[in-house]
C-alpha cells in the first residue's frame, strides 16, 4: 500500500511540474476498473462460459477415472487376503500406477485450464488496451489509471520527456576511460 501512495505522489509531483506545459489543455485524469470490465463485457462473459464448460468436461472425465480407481482399491482390499502374494503385489503396483496417472492428469487439467484462461484473458485485455488508448486520445485525457492497481493504462504523449532526456544527456560531456 505504501508503494501505491509513493507512486501516486510521484505522479502528482510530475504532473504539477509539467502543468505549465499543459496549460493549453486542461488536466484530465480518469480510471478504468479492468477487473469489472473483464467480468461484465460480453467477451469476458463468453470466456467465462468456455472455461466453465471446459471445467465441467474435465471434472466428468476425472470423476469417472476416480471411480474406476476406487473400485480397484476396494477390490484389492476385499480380495487382498485371498490373493497370492505375487498377484496382490501386481494389483497394488497397478493401483499405484493408476493413482499416479490420475494425479498427473489432474495437474495437466489444471495447467491446461490456466493456460486457456490466460490466453482468453490476454486477448480481451489487448482489445481493452486499444480501446482505452483510443478513448484517451479522443477524450484528450492526460492520464488514465487502473482503479485497483497502480498501473497507468494511458498517458498523453505530451508528458513524454524521453526525447528531452536524450537531448540533454547527449549534450553532457562523455566519460572516457
Amino acid at each position: 500500500m505504501k508503494r501505491v501512495w509513493i507512486l501516486l505522489l510521484s505522479w502528482v509531483f510530475l504532473l504539477a511540474w509539467l502543468l505549465p506545459a499543459l496549460a493549453a489543455e486542461p488536466l484530465k485524469i480518469a480510471y478504468v476498473d479492468i477487473q469489472k470490465a473483464l467480468n461484465f463485457c460480453e467477451a469476458g462473459k463468453e470466456a467465462k462460459k468456455l472455461i466453465t464448460a471446459e471445467v465441467e468436461k474435465m471434472q466428468k472425465n476425472f470423476a469417472g477415472r476416480q471411480k474406476e480407481l476406487e473400485k480397484i482399491k476396494e477390490d484389492l482390499e476385499k480380495r487382498g487376503a485371498v490373493l497370492s502374494e505375487s498377484v496382490r503385489k501386481d494389483r497394488e503396483r497397478d493401483y499405484q500406477a493408476k493413482l499416479v496417472a490420475l494425479q498427473r492428469l489432474q495437474r495437466d487439467y489444471e495447467e491446461d485450464l490456466r493456460r486457456k484462461d490466460r490466453e482468453l484473458t490476454d486477448r480481451i485485455l489487448k482489445t481493452m488496451e486499444e480501446i482505452v488508448k483510443k478513448m484517451g486520445e479522443e477524450g484528450k485525457y492526460t492520464v488514465i489509471l487502473e482503479k485497483n492497481q497502480p498501473t497507468i493504462l494511458y498517458i498523453s504523449p505530451v508528458l513524454d520527456l524521453t526525447e528531452e532526456v536524450i537531448k540533454r544527456i547527449d549534450q553532457k560531456p562523455r566519460v572516457s576511460n
